[in-house]
This record gives C-alpha cells, structure tokens and sequence, in this order.
C-alpha cells in the first residue's frame, strides 16, 4: 500500500515538473480530429438545413477552430523547447531538432504524434 502511494506520488510530482508543455504539443493532434469531426458533420447535414446554418457551422466554427490549431503550431516551438530540456533531463531519450518541423501546418499533426508517442515511451506521462 505504501509502495503504491509512493510511487502515485512521484508520478504526480513529475507531471508537476514537466509543466505540461506537451498539453500544447497534444492539443495539435486533437484540434485536427475535432475540425475533421465538424467538417463531416457539416457535410452530412448540409442538403437537410438551410444553406446559412451549414455556413456558420462551416465558417465560425470549423474556422475558429482552425484559428485555435494555427496558434497551437506556433506556440509549438517554445513548447518543443522546454520539453526537450524536460525529457533530456528525465530520460535516455535525446529528441532532435527535427521535431521543431511541427510548426508547418500540414506536417504538424503526425509530428506531434511521433513526439507524443516517443515521450509516452520514454517518460510514461502522456
């Protein structure tokens, strides 16, 4: 019992200390798939509304979305930059420079995948 404790508690301490940069590496991914969500939903309602509903869905939306998905990729290089100190400090992993591509839009959405898959092999967190 006390081993368990222990060991959820050094746990948390370390998610306290990774300062969750990588929250804004994770919300790449995930505003993709919910832009990729609204869009079908958009486009299979689209013949039974009228035309003005399916455009705000389409431009306020989708667009805010987008909006929200360009500032994450942007916000992506301090992100990358203090997890990467993060994780070299905390793991055998080096993670390159590379990574730093994740402010392109159309390959921000698997980068951040690869990155997120290597930190959860490596530190556990994500």
């Amino acid at each position: 019992m006390v081993s368990t404790e222990l060991s959820s508690r050094a746990l948390f301490r370390c998610y306290l200390h990774s300062r969750g940069w990588w929250l804004v590496i994770l919300a790449i991914p995930v505003l993709f798939a919910l832009w990729f969500v609204v869009t079908i939903f958009t486009m299979s309602i689209a013949r039974f509304v009228p035309l003005n509903v399916s455009g705000y869905l389409t431009t306020y939306l989708a667009g805010g979305i987008i909006l929200i998905s360009y500032a994450a990729a942007l916000l992506s290089l301090p992100a990358v930059y203090s997890d990467r100190q993060y994780v070299r400090k905390h793991s055998e992993w080096k993670p390159t420079i590379l990574y730093y591509f994740m402010v392109i839009p159309l390959l921000n959405v698997p980068i951040a995948c690869l990155y997120l898959y290597f930190r959860h092999r490596h530190i556990g967190i994500p």
